[in-house]
């Protein structure tokens, strides 16, 4: 059990509390409780990755437990950044959660044991926290571009139906969560064709081999099509909105199985 990320959670917990009474009765002092505590949190967070790098005298980014906790950080870190752009409060009613649960299954997971001083000078290479930062950075990108098209999706439901009610009023208009998305698709879809092209080279210098067939690189290859497809369609054939939501939600399924899934059929990967 980790009693940084413990504490993290915990103001997490008051984060995900007042982002949602913010949809239910918008007051500026939610607003601040919300972001106050998850600024805290990150606080907390920030030092439970600091403070497992140094102990463990390498990047803190093995493992199942590590990579939810830096999963967890980097989506706040992001929230916060787009947050300063947008001042989109309903995008933390619908993100937060996310957050809680990935801290809160990080603080219960047992650390990554230590492993042999062969494999640890693999991690000790420069590509190694360059290619996994890339990729979880990416992968923040695509929670917040599905975040994005879940609310496009609610809203658009919203004007379908006339149904002008609470949810209308508090998500932001189709524009803006099309504009979320588009932005997040585009940072997303270049950390990630970053990360993968940073993780074959450094494949390559392992053993000589860019690919693998690993089934974390064939997922991973899955979901930058994905994303790929989305990328061409929306600059060649318009594709805005309903459709890059829906290949939205796609991808992110693809990632959660990435994350938790694929680790069960085997391969050399450590998360």
């Amino acid at each position: 059990m980790n009693v940084l990320l413990l504490i993290a959670a915990a103001f997490y917990s008051i984060a995900v509390l007042h982002s949602i009474l913010t949809l239910l009765r918008k007051r500026r002092i939610l607003v601040s409780v919300s972001l106050g505590s998850l600024s805290i949190g990150l606080i907390f967070h920030t030092a439970s990755i600091l403070g497992r790098g140094m102990s463990a005298s390498r990047f803190p980014l093995v493992g199942m437990q590590e990579a939810f906790s830096f999963l967890a950080w980097a989506i706040v870190v992001y929230y916060l950044i787009a947050y300063s752009l947008y001042r989109v409060q309903a995008l933390s009613s619908f993100l937060f959660p996310l957050i809680f649960i990935w801290t809160l299954i990080a603080a219960f997971l047992p650390a990554p044991q230590d492993a042999p001083a062969t494999i640890r000078g693999e991690w000790n290479t420069w590509l190694f926290p360059v290619h996994t930062t890339l990729i979880l950075f990416s992968y923040a990108s695509f929670f917040v571009m599905f975040v994005a098209g879940v609310m496009y999706l609610i809203q658009e439901r919203e004007i379908k139906l006339k149904r002008f009610g609470l949810m209308f009023f508090r998500l932001p208009s189709l524009d803006t969560c099309d504009d979320i998305s588009y932005k997040s698709l585009t940072i997303g879809f270049v950390l990630l064709t970053l990360g993968i092209i940073t993780g074959m080279i450094w494949g390559s210098q392992r053993d000589g081999r860019l690919w693998h067939n690993d089934p974390k690189e064939i997922i991973a290859a899955a979901t930058w099509l994905i994303y790929l497809l989305v990328m061409h369609y929306r600059l060649t054939a318009g594709w805005r909105g309903r459709r890059a939501a829906l290949l939205a939600i796609a991808g992110f399924a693809l990632i959660i199985f990435s994350l938790v899934g694929a680790r069960y059929l085997g391969g050399y990967h450590a998360f």
